[in-house]
C-alpha cells in the first residue's frame, strides 16, 4: 500500500524539477494522474457532478503541484482534500439551481472519461507524439551517436542502454548498475554520466525537432 505513495510523491518530486510546459513535467503528470486512477484510492461517490469535480481536481494537480507538501500528507489525500471542496462546491451550486427550479443537464450524454479530458484541456496528446518519436529515435539511433557515448570503458553501458532503461520504466539506478557488475563508485557516477553526457543528447534531439525552445532552456540555465 505504502509503495504507490512512495512512487507518486518522487513522481511529483521529479515532475516539480521541470519548467511548466516541458515534455518531461507533462510524461510525470500523466503518469501521476494514471497510477492515482488506476489505484482506486481517490474519493468516489455517485453524484451528477463527480466528474466535474474530479476533471478540476486534475487541473488543480496539474497547476499548483509545487504546492504539495509531503511532509503533510500523501499524494492521493492532498488530492482527495481538494476533490472534496470541488465536490462541496457543486453540491452548492446544484442546491441554488435546484431552488431556482432549473432542470439539471443530462450527465450521462455529457460523460467524458475524465483522463481523456484532463489529457484534453492539457493538450497531451501532442506530448504522447512527440514520445513515441523520441523513443523511435531512441531506438534506432540513426547517427549512432548514443551507442557511442559510452560510460568510462563500459561499451555495454551507452546513452541508448540507459535511456531504454530509464524511459517509460524509470528503472532505478541501482538496478541497472547490478545488471551490469558496475563497482560501489561506478554505481554512484553512473547517473551524473547520464546527466552530463546523455541528457544533453536529447535536450539537442528535442531541440532539433522543435519540441524544445532553445532559448526557453537557456534561461532556465542561467536561473
Amino acid at each position: 500500500m505504502d509503495n504507490i505513495h512512495t512512487q507518486l510523491r518522487q513522481l511529483v518530486a521529479e515532475a516539480c524539477t521541470y519548467p511548466p510546459e516541458s515534455v518531461e513535467r507533462r510524461q510525470r503528470l500523466n503518469q501521476i494522474i494514471r497510477k492515482i486512477m488506476r489505484s482506486g484510492k481517490l474519493w468516489r461517490e455517485k453524484t451528477e457532478y463527480y466528474n466535474d469535480a474530479l476533471q478540476e481536481t486534475w487541473e488543480y494537480c496539474c497547476g499548483h503541484l509545487e504546492e504539495y507538501d509531503p511532509e503533510r500528507a500523501s499524494v492521493i489525500t492532498w488530492l482527495d482534500n481538494h476533490l472534496k471542496k470541488r465536490l462541496r462546491s457543486w453540491r452548492d451550486r446544484a442546491n441554488r439551481q435546484l431552488n431556482r427550479q432549473i432542470t439539471p443537464s443530462n450527465t450521462e450524454a455529457n460523460f467524458t472519461d475524465p483522463i481523456e479530458r484532463v489529457v484534453a484541456e492539457f493538450d497531451i496528446q501532442p506530448v504522447l507524439e512527440i514520445w513515441e518519436k523520441t523513443t523511435e529515435w531512441v531506438n534506432k539511433d540513426p547517427d549512432h551517436l548514443l551507442c557511442k557515448t559510452c560510460f568510462r570503458n563500459c561499451p555495454d553501458v551507452n546513452c541508448q542502454v540507459l535511456f531504454l532503461r530509464r524511459f517509460p520504466s524509470e528503472t532505478p539506478w541501482n538496478d541497472i548498475a547490478s545488471d551490469f557488475d558496475l563497482t560501489p563508485a561506478e554505481t554512484k557516477d553512473l547517473p551524473k554520466f547520464y546527466n552530463r553526457k546523455c541528457l544533453p543528447l536529447l535536450r539537442e534531439f528535442g531541440t532539433s525537432q522543435g519540441y524544445i525552445d532553445p532559448a526557453k532552456t537557456r534561461t532556465k540555465r542561467k536561473s
